[in-house]
């Protein structure tokens, strides 16, 4: 039998609030797999940060343990990279010194990191940046360059949240391309957040609807399995989300979402 990647076991979180205790993940149980692309998606403060960030190690359960590979996760590891929404770029570092900086920190010699360095700058297609400092820089070249900055670490799993969040809807749409190419070079465990419901049906292997606060998760989906959208990953943004498919799964989702909102009085 396969052993789970993550395996997220009853697990509860709290937040202290005016001397009370708030409920922000109530109960909520997961296995992921190696390899998988999984997406996380709800209305605005129903708790999907605060999932993952039980699974960074950076937030404690009131209840429940997560695990990775079988062992607890009880705190940040650098088998676990994570990209947030905004950049967290050094702003005095270049390209290549912010890709660099992990792999500096960790001690692996120059000749190799450079190479490593040079890899991922060259998959996130920024090559002819690395002397750039982020000022000079677009808000999806930042993004890239955080993207091959977690890379370049080797984590096993990537915690993406909202990394396209802060993104024009054009470049949006091109950077979605780019990390679904990137995932096919080097298949890695990702767990995704987002607010698009496009988004999660086209990046997401599962997704994963969440109910307002206290966030439960109220529905996964089996994309790859159910949503029969063949070869998706072979295909371009336009092409998938013109599928009959696509429009009936965006319509089931919304509907599960829409739901929550209307019934919590979220706006």
């Amino acid at each position: 039998m396969q052993q789970d990647k993550i395996f997220a076991d009853h697990v509860s979180v709290a937040y202290e609030k005016d001397d009370e205790s708030l409920l922000a993940v109530d109960d909520v149980t997961l296995s992921i797999q190696e390899g998988e692309f999984v997406v996380i998606v709800g209305p605005s403060g129903c708790g999907k940060t605060t999932f993952m960030n039980t699974l960074a190690g950076l937030v404690k359960p009131i209840r429940g343990k997560v695990f990775m590979d079988g062992k607890q996760i009880t705190g940040p590891s650098a088998e676990r990279g994570v990209v947030f929404q905004q950049f967290a770029l050094f702003p005095w570092k270049t390209v290549f010194e912010n890709v660099e900086f992990g792999l500096k920190y960790r001690g692996i010699p120059k000749d190799e990191r450079r190479e490593i360095v040079r890899k991922y700058i060259r998959m996130v297609k920024l090559e002819g940046f690395e002397n750039s400092f982020p000022h000079e820089l677009s808000g999806g070249m930042k993004q890239r360059v955080a993207i091959a900055r977690v890379y370049a670490n080797m984590p096993q799993i990537l915690l993406m949240d909202e990394p396209f969040g802060a993104l024009d809807a054009q470049t949006r749409t091109i950077m979605q391309e780019d990390l679904s190419e990137m995932f096919m070079m080097e298949k890695r465990t990702v767990v995704f957040i987002t607010h698009s419901v496009d988004e999660a049906i086209y990046l997401g292997d599962r997704v994963i609807i969440m109910t307002a606060r206290p966030g439960k998760f109220k529905k996964i989906i089996n994309v790859t399995a159910d949503c029969l959208i063949p070869n998706r990953r072979n295909l371009g943004y336009d092409d998938v989300v013109n599928l009959k498919a696509f429009r009936d799964l965006k319509r089931e989702l919304w509907g599960l979402i829409k739901a929550e909102i209307v019934e919590k009085r979220i706006l």
